[in-house]
């Protein structure tokens, strides 16, 4: 009898845990992605440090929500850890960027031209993507459009039937979410952004891989290109937004 009760107990202890489990799992998910959306809108800007307890506190969550938050985030590549300034915004540099971009082309031009076998599935995976992407920037709602331009570029890395590489991959572009998304708000014609995926994806539905290889080789120097300028345009504003402060304090 003793033991049947302690078994019992034992199993309503575990479900109440994984109860309690489950329930702050989708808290910290939804704590993230009210974080997740002011760092992309920029009202988190890049270098911006993040306090903890502030932070919970004003969001009506507990410590360690908002820790389990925090490193959503982090794997996600928006917050970075400091050893001397805790949590910040990610601030990329230009070497960054290069080195990012490097391997987007290594891996995305390879994936290209490693697709000689038609994959209906994936095709239809990357079509569905496509136009998510084109509906979010025809709505110029940048968020969504990078969220969905990157969906787009990693399901291509798909080629390469490598999982390995696909997570090195997906782990390197979540750097380039928020620079994307400043990237996309500021473009003189964003609309021309579209065309260029739709014919990524007719060709390679084609079989035309060199032709689409190439487009794509462009497609990434131009886009790495602008966010280099962007990143420059941010950088001295910056500067000038310091020293106009320590004018007014000299």
């Amino acid at each position: 009898m003793q033991a049947t009760w302690r078994t019992n107990f034992a199993f309503r202890f575990r479900r109440a845990m994984e109860r309690s489990q489950i329930h702050r799992v989708s808290v910290a998910d939804q704590v993230a992605g009210i974080l997740r959306q002011k760092v992309l809108t920029g009202e988190l800007r890049p270098g911006t440090s993040l306090q903890e307890i502030p932070l919970a506190e004003s969001m009506g969550v507990s410590r360690n929500t908002m820790r389990e938050a925090m490193r959503i985030l982090s794997l996600e590549g928006l917050l970075k850890r400091n050893i001397h300034r805790g949590i910040a915004v990610a601030q990329l540099s230009l070497r960054d960027v290069q080195e990012i971009y490097h391997v987007r082309r290594v891996l995305e031009i390879s994936a290209i031209l490693a697709a000689k076998t038609p994959d209906p599935e994936l095709l239809r995976d990357i079509l569905d993507a496509l136009q998510q992407y084109e509906a979010a920037v025809q709505a110029r709602d940048w968020v969504s459009a990078v969220t969905h331009d990157l969906h787009f570029h990693g399901l291509l890395i798909r080629f390469l039937r490598n999982k390995r590489l696909e997570s090195f991959y997906q782990k390197t572009i979540a750097e380039l979410r928020m620079g994307m998304v400043l990237v996309d708000q500021r473009h003189d014609h964003p609309g021309i952004l579209i065309p260029v995926h739709r014919k990524l994806y007719e060709l390679l539905t084609a079989g035309r891989l060199k032709e689409c290889a190439d487009i794509l080789l462009q497609h990434l120097e131009d886009s790495e290109s602008r966010l280099a300028k962007v990143m420059d345009n941010h950088r001295l504003a910056q500067s000038a937004a310091v020293l106009a402060s320590k004018s007014k304090i000299s």
